[in-house]
């Protein structure tokens, strides 16, 4: 009879760990809050660079982008996630490692916006080459799949 209480007991805390663990597993899977698209569209001019929008950032999860469409030769452009403390960018600090996009490129960044104390988010660009070209596609600060 006490056997089959302790077993009872036992088998009861686990069910309840197991439920709290999900729960737990669910609740991060969810943690992504700005991930929702937004477009860009970058001109690049002879050795200029070029930025998107500063977004709130909102989790530590990767930065996210998409390169959609190329309106002439594609050499490619280099992207950097860089935190900031507002929209005027100030306070901006670069937080991610640069990575070359091209048409059809799709990246997660992973970074350190965050952990940086930022709470603002843009990538900031530049074509591979001295030429003229322009750039589409989207991007977001957090990313639910990345």
């Amino acid at each position: 009879m006490k056997k089959d209480l302790i077993s009872k007991c036992i088998t009861s805390v686990l069910i309840i760990m197991a439920i709290v663990s999900i729960s737990s597993a669910t609740v991060n899977i969810a943690k992504a809050n700005n991930y929702t698209d937004s477009p860009f569209s970058f001109s690049f001019d002879y050795g200029s660079f070029d930025e998107t929008s500063v977004r709130q950032k909102e989790d530590s999860s990767a930065s996210y982008m998409k390169c959609t469409y190329c309106d002439g030769t594609d050499y490619g452009y280099s992207a950097t996630v860089y935190g900031c403390d507002g929209y005027a960018k100030n306070g901006r600090i670069s937080c991610s490692n640069p990575y070359n996009y091209y048409e059809g490129t799709t990246r997660y960044h992973s970074n350190t916006v965050k952990l940086n104390g930022k709470d603002y988010a843009f990538f900031r660009v530049s074509l591979n080459r001295y030429e003229i070209v322009g750039y589409e596609g989207v991007w977001s600060p957090d990313s639910y799949g990345g």
